[in-house]
């Protein structure tokens, strides 16, 4: 038996930067010539191929479509272009499709802009982080402040449908928190129509993480972060935007169709280097290599470049859907988590729960179990806490 999802989202990874970000631990290598990205393109549109007449792709309709990286914007407009034209040949586009690409300020033209609006982008995604050029330089950033203000500015006269900002905090530099309020006062008053404010993070296998090790503070003192993350829910409350998930705040209308389908345990469906999927209707996850050139030659011999697969546990469903339903500050229905751990065997409520409730960091709200304003700020404990 199969069964066809409604609608699905599609991630498509492009692999390629200018320079790799000191804190980044994504699929990505810096683009030195633009023969590197035919061959990219050409697997990605064949692996799309081969994956829609499976199941549960097969017939499902494109209800977001997500280009992430890498920096996406690295590569020209006719060949992202090129790209969304493909893939329109092989899935059905909702009408109201969500497309999105990031992108670098460093890397955005006019050429490139007119062609994103040509292949039906309508949201940019701007990978802003600081408008500090002292904080921008520690993040190893390609661009600096004036150019994240120029380039969000010709986005927005554009006339893309959507814009969106990200931004990073949590970073050891001069006087954090000055720096952090005045990048927050500022790209609110762009009015951009969603902010994503992620902490700073030191991956495995990254820069910070060797400088970390040789004792370089890269983040900066726990205090301060919480000061940071304190300000951004003030600041854009005040502004009149949605917080709507733990990092993410939108204005009425404008929250990101295409993380909500990770948060919301639907399925999705991603392409290309270390492209990540999850089938709901079978509780299947499967990934690509990581490696772009391994990835490449495994979709060039089968046509897919698919590494590992495995079907989700009761538990280990259990476990996703409580913590990502948790990261939604609206939360979720109490009688769903019960189900949910009924149908997995697994008894309810946790034994945490009552007291984390006691203590001030969930609350049950005609029905809804959610974070308070002290919960998430503690959302990564609180998740490790209700899932061991």
């Amino acid at each position: 038996m199969t069964t066809t999802p409604a609608s699905f989202a599609l991630y498509v990874h492009l692999p390629f930067c200018a320079r790799k970000c000191l804190y980044c631990a994504f699929a990505s290598s810096e683009l030195r010539s633009q023969h590197q990205v035919e061959p990219v393109l050409k697997a990605l549109l064949r692996e799309g191929r081969v994956r829609s007449g499976q199941s549960p792709w097969a017939g499902g309709v494109l209800h977001s479509l997500f280009l992430g990286g890498g920096t996406p914007s690295m590569l020209t407009g006719g060949q992202i272009l090129e790209l969304i034209t493909g893939l329109r040949k092989i899935y059905p586009f909702a009408e109201t499709i969500e497309t999105t690409i990031e992108a670098n300020p460093g890397t955005v033209t006019d050429e490139k802009i007119e062609s994103w609006l040509k292949a039906g982008i309508n949201r940019v995604s701007l990978g802003v982080q600081s408008l500090d050029d002292g904080t921008l330089a520690t993040l190893g950033r390609i661009h600096n402040a004036e150019q994240a203000r120029n380039t969000f500015q010709r986005i927005r006269k554009a006339g893309f449908e959507q814009a969106s900002v990200d931004l990073m905090y949590g970073i050891e530099v001069a006087d954090p928190l000055k720096g952090w309020k005045a990048t927050l006062e500022e790209v609110i008053s762009w009015e951009p129509d969603h902010i994503s404010a992620y902490s700073l993070i030191v991956e495995e296998e990254t820069e910070f993480a060797a400088m970390q090790a040789l004792g370089v503070q890269v983040k900066c003192d726990e205090e301060i972060e919480v000061q940071q993350y304190e300000a951004a829910r003030k600041a854009f409350f005040e502004a009149g935007y949605e917080h709507y998930e733990v990092s993410n705040w939108a204005r009425p209308g404008h929250r990101c169709r295409h993380n909500i389908s990770y948060w919301d345990g639907g399925s999705y469906l991603a392409l290309g280097p270390s492209g990540h999927s999850y089938d709901a209707s079978s509780r299947r996850r499967f990934w690509n290599y990581s490696h772009t050139q391994s990835w490449v030659d495994a979709v060039e011999l089968v046509g897919l470049g698919e590494e590992g697969f495995e079907r989700l546990t009761p538990h280990q469903y259990y476990d996703e859907r409580l913590m990502l339903g948790l990261r939604m500050v609206e939360g979720m229905r109490e009688t769903e988590l019960a189900q949910i751990a009924e149908e997995s065997e697994i008894k309810w409520p946790p034994e945490p729960l009552e007291d984390l409730i006691r203590r001030g960091h969930l609350e049950r709200v005609n029905g809804i179990l959610r974070y308070t304003h002290s919960g998430l700020l503690i959302a990564d404990e609180l998740e490790a806490i209700l899932t061991a």
